[in-house]
């Protein structure tokens, strides 16, 4: 298999050092499923959790980027959140429309997928997808898949963001800091342009690295995911008791490593995941205070990003 990968330049704005395209996937993590199903039909309390997103970032003058699953489009579902979303002037792309790897060997389904996804996205919301999120990231992106970059040409994109750096060890703590610099974006042979994820996920982070006890949150999954926490939730139950800081720590420590060599870094995370592990929402606060601190340091979104980008 050819390596299928072009570096590509990044040119920041104009007296901006390094950049934060600050990205959530916006489905209901099949890993909080009883069903592990992941799909995109919101329960009230993520719709609210992610408008309190939302104020966080405005109170600092920041949009944020946001990634819809289709089937939480379709016409039997409130989509009033995301018009507000929308109207606040954040940024809307999708996911797919089940949550579909966009390295299926069923291209048909992956046409129909992106298709019906962005006919919702336009009949609904009035709104046109111009970057692609990939569900669950893959080591290699798309490399060796031209008929699945294809396919997300045909369907109007030019960018997407699917490649995650699963050999990055928590363990090799520094290493995982100075991810980004590894993963920076690049060109396909197709010209498609590849965004990486660049960093560890929350859902990573909270329910594998820091989880403590695998059959209490199996058993946490089976009997109460997908529904409200409960009055008074803290932490879940499984993870860490320092969990929430090391989160933190760990963020700021890529900012910081961000912030020395001047670079993009594109962060994922879902609004279901800091709802769970941060309810207080302490995460998105420390960031773009610590951004909010450095006038060199920009905070917006992926589409931000792409308009950056060098094409070959």
């Amino acid at each position: 298999m050819s390596d299928d990968r072009t570096p590509l330049t990044v040119r920041l704005p104009e007296g901006k050092r390094c950049a934060l395209a600050i990205t959530y996937d916006t489905d209901m993590a099949g890993g909080y499923a009883p069903d592990g199903i992941c799909h995109g039909r919101t329960m009230p309390a993520i719709k609210q959790h992610m408008l309190r997103l939302c104020d966080t970032a405005q109170g600092y003058g920041v949009r944020l980027q946001f990634f819809q699953i289709g089937n939480g489009l379709e016409a039997t579902e409130d989509v009033g959140y995301l018009q507000e979303v929308l109207a606040r002037g954040h940024d809307l792309d999708q996911h797919t429309w089940s949550h579909l790897h966009l390295l299926t060997d069923d291209l048909e389904a992956l046409d129909y997928e992106l298709r019906h996804t962005n006919e919702l996205l336009a009949g609904r919301l009035g709104h046109v997808s111009t970057v692609l999120r990939g569900p669950g990231g893959y080591p290699n992106g798309l490399r060796g898949r031209a008929a699945n970059q294809q396919v997300i040409f045909d369907n109007g994109f030019r960018s997407v963001s699917c490649e995650y750096n699963f050999r990055a060890s928590f363990d090799d703590y520094m290493a995982t800091v100075t991810g980004p610099a590894e993963n920076q974006p690049y060109a396909y042979d197709s010209g498609l342009i590849e965004i990486p994820i660049m960093s560890i996920t929350d859902r990573n982070f909270f329910d594998a690295i820091m989880c403590e006890d695998a059959e209490v949150y199996r058993e946490w999954r089976v009997a109460r995911g997908h529904d409200p926490v409960p009055e008074g939730w803290r932490k879940a139950p499984w993870t860490r008791e320092d969990a929430l800081d090391r989160w933190i720590e760990y963020n700021l420590a890529v900012a910081e490593e961000v912030y020395a060599q001047g670079l993009l870094w594109v962060i994922c995370w879902h609004p279901h995941s800091h709802y769970i592990h941060d309810p207080e929402n302490r995460m998105l606060p420390a960031l773009l205070e610590w951004a909010a601190a450095r006038p060199d340091v920009f905070a917006g979104t992926l589409r931000d990003a792409v308009e950056w980008i060098e094409r070959p």
